[in-house]
């Protein structure tokens, strides 16, 4: 099996990212040990606000937190302009308080979020959630079909096997469009 890079941008602002919580919790429980998610920064904005839960995240990351921190910021995402939520977060989570204020107080993350939003703009990402899933980018919040289907196409043994596989699916489409197609068809005649 090829393991591609996958990831997607996200923000913790975006309602659309918020949503694609559930997708990829059903996708890692789908293929177990198959797949990787990798979260990329990309903050909506460029201002103190917009960035203190992506550098709180991160904060929770070096201490083996990042996705209950993820989890906790999309579930409060109403209110992550409230002062000091991130440190209420922290301390549910059982954080070292210390090292978490120390970690946002220096701004640790900034440079991993920085570096991330870089990355973004070079490969021309324009809304928030993107995903990249070997070499395949889709804007926007996905079904869990759609990541699906990208991914077993990745995950099939080899280049014949994955164009039997898009092969197989172009098939089935057209099996299903084509009765609607026809009935079109006929309207248009009538």
């Amino acid at each position: 099996m090829h393991r591609s890079p996958s990831w997607f941008f996200s923000a913790f602002a975006c309602p659309y990212c918020a949503e694609t919580r559930n997708t990829l919790e059903q996708i890692l429980s789908a293929y177990p040990g198959k797949v990787n998610i990798l979260f990329k920064h990309y903050p909506l904005g460029a201002d103190s606000a917009a960035w203190l839960p992506h550098e709180a995240a991160l904060a929770a990351g070096e201490q083996g937190k990042f996705w209950e921190m993820h989890d906790a910021l999309f579930a409060r995402q109403s209110r992550l302009g409230e002062l000091g939520m991130a440190d209420s977060v922290a301390r549910e989570l059982g954080l070292d308080m210390a090292r978490f204020d120390t970690a946002l107080a220096s701004h640790a993350g900034a440079a991993r979020i920085r570096s991330d939003v870089a990355e973004a703009n070079a490969l021309k990402v324009q809304a928030t959630p993107t995903f990249y899933i070997g070499g395949y980018k889709f804007e926007g919040a996905q079904s869990v079909s759609v990541l699906r289907t990208v991914i077993d196409h990745m995950l099939a043994p080899g280049p014949a096997s994955r164009a039997q596989f898009l092969q197989d699916k172009l098939r089935d489409t057209q099996q299903r469009l084509t009765p609607a197609i026809e009935r079109m068809q006929q309207a248009r005649q009538q």
